[in-house]
């Protein structure tokens, strides 16, 4: 294989983690690329897949890894529509993706039960272990009220997790990331003002006051919170999770099971499987989309699951 390994040049430690890794692979034929700003990686993604590489290594977090996901998946579409049938899904499907976390959260690859380390990484390849995966595909508004596509493997959602992104930037840079996310989280909850959404899907119809509407690939999210333990990357269903208008206390009251990974027992929390979804704002409020700890966009938005379209390192 020839590997193009994508470094976040924001992430802490940058210099290390670009020294070990470029050690690492050095008896491989192999490239490092460093992003420089949001959005670097799809430009990165695509100047390696001109030059031939076939395995995208993405050095970073969730936010990174949805990047470059991201960056591959728009290299093969297909004239100029964005729709689902529009992209190249047998090019994508020969690309291998992987990641190294480094990030203030890593929350896929506890998906997909791979250790946070270099060395199991490169087992992997070596052994040329890996599975196809799932790709979310979202139909969502822009900050510019245009409509837009995106796409995702691990988690998109819809309420709060836009103000928690926004809190989280604002914190220092020398916090570890679970205290970042942990901050972030109870001060949204402690201030946010629920919205009202409508959620729709085959034979189910939900309305109501909303703290946040998961849309969950995989289990994980908010560095480390089981959210959706019944989530699985590879079965062609999303996990919907709705959280209602629940409180601070609910949500510390139940905190040690979400880091378990364990169904939260609450009438206002809900569990759903579906293979597409919408959801919409039924008032007149925008209501912002977190995309795996990245501001998105604003709903409503329409959501369909794609069966094992990316091939994942694990």
């Amino acid at each position: 294989m020839k590997i193009a390994i994508l470094i976040n040049g924001s992430i802490r430690k940058f210099q290390k983690i670009k020294d070990v890794i470029g050690n690492k692979f050095s008896a491989y034929d192999s490239q490092i690329f460093i992003s420089n700003y949001a959005g670097h990686f799809t430009g990165l993604c695509h100047k390696a897949l001109d030059a031939g590489f076939d395995c995208f290594i993405f050095v970073g977090g969730d936010g990174s890894l949805n990047e470059g996901v991201n960056g591959v998946i728009s290299y093969y579409q297909q004239g100029n529509g964005k729709g689902i049938d529009d992209y190249d899904w047998d090019a994508i499907g020969r690309i291998k993706v992987g990641v190294y976390a480094a990030g203030s959260g890593n929350d896929f690859i506890k998906s997909v039960n791979q250790e946070e380390s270099v060395e199991t990484l490169i087992n992997n390849i070596d052994n040329n272990s890996s599975k196809m995966v799932d790709v979310g595909w979202i139909n969502y508004h822009t900050f510019e009220d245009k409509t837009d596509v995106s796409f995702f493997i691990n988690v998109t959602d819809v309420g709060m997790g836009g103000e928690v992104v926004q809190k989280k930037s604002k914190m220092p840079k020398w916090l570890s990331g679970k205290l970042t996310y942990f901050l972030a989280i109870t001060a949204t909850i402690a201030t946010y003002k629920k919205c009202q959404l409508k959620a729709t899907a085959e034979d189910f119809i939900w309305s109501g006051k909303t703290l946040n509407l998961i849309v969950a690939n995989a289990k994980y999210f908010g560095n480390s919170l089981g959210i959706a333990p019944d989530a699985e990357v590879d079965d062609g269903m999303f996990t919907v999770v709705i959280v209602g208008n629940i409180s601070l206390y609910d949500y510390l009251k139940n905190l040690g099971n979400l880091k378990k990974c364990q169904k939260l027992i609450h009438p206002n929390i809900s569990y759903h499987r579906f293979k597409e979804i919408t959801v919409e704002p039924t008032d007149n409020r925008k209501v912002t989309i977190d995309m795996d700890g990245e501001l998105l966009g604003v709903a409503p938005m329409a959501l369909k699951c794609l069966p094992k379209r990316i091939d994942f390192i694990c």
